[in-house]
């Protein structure tokens, strides 16, 4: 499954990205480092899951 994010602007633009449930280990991974996420390598995928869906919170939070 696939989400929809609109990047707003002087151009409506939309990614298609696919549910955090089904990014890859190394995905979640690299997430989590860009974002300085502590202990991200010792956590499980259902940890690092949950760790970027607060990522995601936060960043929707802002708009």
């Amino acid at each position: 499954m696939f989400e929809t994010h609109e990047i707003k602007g002087s151009d409506k633009v939309s990614i298609r990205i696919p549910g955090i449930d089904e990014w890859s280990l190394s995905d979640l991974k690299k997430c989590c480092k860009r974002n300085k996420v502590k202990g991200y390598t010792k956590m499980s995928k259902e940890q690092l899951q949950e760790a970027v869906k607060e990522i995601v919170k936060g960043i929707t939070e802002r708009k």
